[in-house]
């Protein structure tokens, strides 16, 4: 039996709101899900997006109350993924969605490292040098540090010193969705964390970086991106989960 075709849908979403940012990946992660487990072709959904204001992401497991009063101010938001929690403002948010085969369980390190390996080689190309923490461990930080970007994982990408991308997974039953941040320049929300420009005076501009990108995700996964918009069932699905999940309080101040 030949392999299925694998389909490379990219889209590109600028200035969401938070809600509607995080719908969306859940309906993509769902849609590609039930596309393999319906024995369709498999599909490799490639999105950008930004934010409509400086928006706060809760990880998973923060609690809303640890948001306040700092972030008292800032439109908030809760991830389905992980970690600490994200402030996007001055960066480019990213995320794929792979389906998977039948019975693979747990994270996709390949890919995490696949697509951290592309960032490092697009930063190279406007002259900007990035190393995962693994391999450059210049400064102290703190495990349980609120900001996602005040923590360190092995693959979290630095520049002189500083985290400037970060990166999480989340499974569905036949797809895994890695969505992440590359912080370009500092938010006034959050002056502390410096972004890539700010550590190198090298101008980078998003649509541009988020075009290198597609071309290089495509080159590891083996796909080209054609360009694409969510189609009706993905629509609905967004609304839905907008509505009931992610736009809730109920969700954003869970414990």
């Amino acid at each position: 039996m030949s392999e299925p075709q694998l389909i490379g849908r990219a889209l590109t979403h600028w200035s969401g709101e938070g809600a509607w940012n995080m719908s969306v990946d859940e309906a993509i992660l769902q849609s590609v899900s039930a596309r393999a487990e319906r024995g369709e072709s498999c599909q490799a959904v490639l999105r950008f997006y930004s934010w409509n204001v400086p928006t706060l992401s809760l990880g998973y497991f923060q609690t809303y109350q640890a948001a306040i009063p700092r972030f008292a101010d800032a439109a908030v938001v809760r991830r389905s993924t992980g970690g600490g929690a994200i402030v996007h403002d001055r960066e480019l948010t990213y995320s794929l969605t792979v389906a998977t085969p039948v019975g693979q369980r747990g994270a996709r390190h390949d890919l995490y490292q696949g697509v951290h390996a592309v960032i490092v080689d697009v930063l190279k190309q406007f002259g900007v040098i990035a190393r995962p923490y693994r391999l450059d461990r210049q400064r102290t930080f703190a495990e349980d540090a609120f900001l996602c970007f005040q923590r360190r994982t092995a693959e979290d990408l630095i520049v002189s010193g500083y985290k400037v991308v970060g990166s999480a997974q989340r499974r569905a039953k036949r797809a895994v969705l890695q969505h992440g941040s590359v912080l370009l320049r500092a938010s006034g929300v959050a002056p502390e964390l410096p972004g890539v420009t700010d550590l190198t005076s090298k101008p980078i501009d998003r649509s541009e970086f988020a075009d290198m990108m597609k071309l290089r995700i495509g080159q590891l996964l083996g796909v080209e991106y054609a360009g694409s918009e969510l189609n009706e069932a993905e629509l609905a699905v967004t609304r839905r989960v907008q509505r009931d999940k992610y736009g809730s309080v109920d969700w954003l101040q869970r414990r």
